[in-house]
């Protein structure tokens, strides 16, 4: 299974195969986990839908959501992995102001995203995916993507990646 990047927070969405880093079932001190490291209690499936028209949805299609999050994404050892399809894994809670830490394996050539409150997106990718400048991949991960080009927040302000593989945090 290829690991590509994960973590989501607040009614936030996440796209594509990923792995938290092991270690994030231990937050520091004033930070709460969202993944427990053992399986998916805390986590439903969701889409990146205003959060009202999930609230407003039949209870049937909320849990037709959670059984396909449920098919593509698993706990592996202290890994939330997803195989690339499905529903994606949102918090069951929905939180107001805060102040999220990421960590995440990257596959190379891989492309996700942590949507918070179901939209914007966090962009995470493969910096090193030479898209020659049609996406930005270059620019590096934590832009937020659903931002129109040239606006504030769009391009991340820094290089910080680390190579495909490797445990990176933001």
């Amino acid at each position: 299974m290829k690991h590509i990047p994960l973590l989501t927070l607040t009614a936030l969405l996440l796209a594509g195969c990923s792995s938290l880093h092991p270690t994030a079932s231990n937050p520091p001190t004033g930070f709460r986990a969202l993944f427990n490291g053992k399986d998916l209690s805390g986590w439903r499936g969701g889409d990146t839908a205003d959060h009202r028209a999930y609230a407003a949805m039949p209870d049937a299609k909320k849990a037709e959501w959670t059984a396909d999050m449920n098919k593509h994404w698993k706990a592996d050892g202290a890994e939330l992995l997803n195989d690339g399809h499905g529903k994606y894994a949102t918090t069951e809670k929905e939180y107001g102001n805060f102040e999220l830490l990421v960590e995440y394996n990257m596959a190379p050539k891989g492309d996700s995203g942590i949507y918070l409150r179901n939209v914007p997106q966090v962009q995470i990718w493969d910096h090193t995916d030479d898209d020659k400048g049609a996406l930005g991949r270059t620019k590096g991960s934590g832009g937020l993507w659903n931002n129109s080009p040239g606006a504030p927040g769009k391009d991340p302000l820094v290089l910080a990646d680390k190579p495909a593989g490797e445990w990176n945090k933001f």
